[in-house]
């Protein structure tokens, strides 16, 4: 068997041995089809076939464009099988026809498992792998279904939760055979940072109260409810006590220590949707959403009480200290969250005024015609 030089792409010092082999195949009449990359880049499939008189019929098909689009496919393949993110690509019935090493490593699906093309359902099911984030104990049966009803459902983003506390950022793409292509992408840095820099910018880093302007904030959205819905809520505006000779006598290290005291005694027995800041320096707000003046009276009595009954201590020094509270309730005749505050602000004054350590509830003037009576 003759083979022109340089016609294939073998190297002059294998093509001997190339010759010898491809004339054993021929000989023992070896069906197998053998792809021949030439150097020009073509590729053409030999196919041997045994006649019945004993001789042989060789075929050469140019099968350039089919490999050349199988290779692609391979390069494809194994890029997919090796990026970081998580690859999950459905057919139209769900049924999964790609997996790459991340996605089966998050499901614990091995190589064979993946290869029996597991339906997407059954993935989902895979103890819990993944559910909505936050989402209650309850609900966690009932997540899978609704979780292949979205995947139905065609295109979407939607963050996950693992069990171990990771997030993950779930694409479902609609592919042009009706199949889904998901990927997986991990988030958790970014959304631990996203926190981070949230609490940074809502979060006074001496006391760990919320910071003036996330306090405002809230009472706006508050004050946009009690318009819409007429349901009360009130502002407690607590200062401390001579707290300019607590720093002048002891330092600012010892005043600080009463500061935190202070926002300890706020935070202490606090509904979970009361909001408690410091507004600045000595001076803390807090929000009582759906509380009337009376109720607000109470709660404020309990911060007095609880303040006065602390002790601060710091640098083997120990002392108490007190608050004065003003306290108001929003009213249909406020224009705003700032006619609330400067409500709330006036009873503190009032409060400091009287004798200090005391709450006072605001209220309004009377009307001109009384007052001059």
């Amino acid at each position: 068997m003759d083979v022109i030089p340089g016609a294939y792409e073998v190297p002059d010092p294998e093509l001997d041995a190339h010759v010898a082999m491809r004339a054993r195949q021929v000989e023992a009449g070896d069906p197998t089809p053998i792809d021949l990359r030439r150097t020009n880049g073509d590729v053409v499939r030999v196919q041997c076939t045994p006649l019945p008189d004993g001789g042989r019929m060789l075929t050469y098909t140019p099968v350039t464009d089919i490999v050349r689009f199988s290779d692609e496919l391979r390069v494809l393949r194994d890029a997919l099988e090796n990026v970081q993110d998580g690859v999950l690509l459905l057919d139209s019935d769900l049924n999964a026809s790609f997996m790459n090493r991340r996605m089966r490593r998050f499901w614990e699906v091995s190589e064979e498992e993946a290869a029996g093309r597991p339906a997407y359902a059954s993935l989902v099911r895979r103890m819990h792998r993944a559910s909505a984030p936050d989402l209650p104990p309850s609900e966690l049966a009932r997540f899978p279904a609704r979780r292949v009803e979205e995947v139905k459902a065609g295109d979407h983003v939607r963050d996950l939760q693992t069990p171990d506390g990771r997030r993950i950022r779930a694409h479902c793409t609609t592919m042009s055979n009706g199949g889904r292509m998901l990927t997986y992408v991990d988030i958790t840095d970014l959304t631990q940072k996203a926190k981070m820099l949230e609490t940074l910018a809502t979060t006074d880093p001496l006391t760990g109260l919320f910071n003036r302007r996330h306090f405002l904030e809230s009472l706006d959205a508050e004050w946009s409810r009690f318009q819409r819905y007429y349901r009360s809520v009130s502002v407690l505006m607590l200062d401390i006590d001579h707290f300019k000779s607590v720093n002048d006598r002891y330092g600012h290290a010892v005043g600080d220590a009463a500061i935190k005291t202070v926002a300890a005694a706020c935070l202490d027995g606090k509904r979970k949707s009361d909001i408690v800041g410091r507004l600045g320096g000595e001076e803390f707000a807090v929000l009582l959403p759906e509380t009337s003046l009376s109720r607000a009276r109470t709660v404020a009595e309990r911060i007095r009480k609880r303040v006065m009954s602390s002790y601060v201590a710091a640098h083997k020094i120990q002392f108490g200290v007190t608050v004065s509270i003003g306290i108001a309730e929003a009213s249909v005749s406020m224009s705003g969250i700032d006619a609330l505050m400067a409500a709330a602000d006036h009873a503190l004054y009032q409060a400091k005024a009287e004798g200090r350590n005391r709450c006072i509830a605001w209220s309004p003037p009377p009307p001109a015609s009384k007052a001059a009576e």
